[in-house]
């Protein structure tokens, strides 16, 4: 049997790292394969819906009983071997070092899948990024707080312990796959 796999989302909100987990939720689905899913911002958005009112409004609430709920269901996948998609930003080399250690721990490979943000001469790209994190009525980022996950976002590399790195754009195109010494 082959070790379960766990993939870590790394990127900037709003340059499609759901997309690209809703696209393999799908691929999962089809072939009738058990897949988690961590994200914080799921189970906020669910309890945001459910009461009525915005993410923004429910965060300061919402936000630990979150995280509490992943990790107890991320503890249920771990056991039963589920493949994992791990979707937060994830970053700082220090954030995707923990989730990198605690899931070869428990005998996972692990992969990453980042999205690079546009390059400051892209005006069109960063356009649409603008506009992207514009049109998330409720859900909204201070731009001081935006711009300080900018300057923490750090490119993962082999170094950190990932046995694979997918590089794509914000358009989900695959702009480069880094396997190290070991294909998955």
């Amino acid at each position: 049997m082959s070790k379960p796999i766990c993939t870590v989302m790394v990127g900037l909100p709003g340059l499609g790292k759901t997309t690209l987990v809703d696209r393999d939720r799908k691929v999962y689905s089809n072939i009738n394969l058990d897949l988690f899913v961590y994200s914080t911002d799921d189970y906020i958005e669910q309890q945001a819906k459910a009461l009525n009112k915005t993410y923004n409004d429910v965060f300061e609430d919402y936000i630990g009983k979150a995280t509490a709920r992943m990790n107890a269901l991320l503890d249920v996948a771990i056991k039963d071997n589920i493949d994992i998609i791990w979707d937060q930003t994830n970053l700082s080399v220090n954030k995707r070092r923990k989730i990198i250690n605690r899931m070869k721990q428990a005998g996972y490979r692990v992969g990453c899948a980042c999205v690079v943000p546009p390059e400051t001469g892209w005006l069109d790209d960063q356009k649409v990024w603008a506009r992207r994190l514009a049109n998330r009525p409720g859900k909204t980022i201070p731009q001081n707080i935006l711009t300080s996950m900018i300057e923490s976002f750090t490119v993962p590399t082999m170094d950190e312990g990932f046995d694979v790195i997918d590089i794509y754009n914000m358009h989900s195109i695959l702009l480069s796959i880094d396997y190290g010494e070991e294909k998955l």
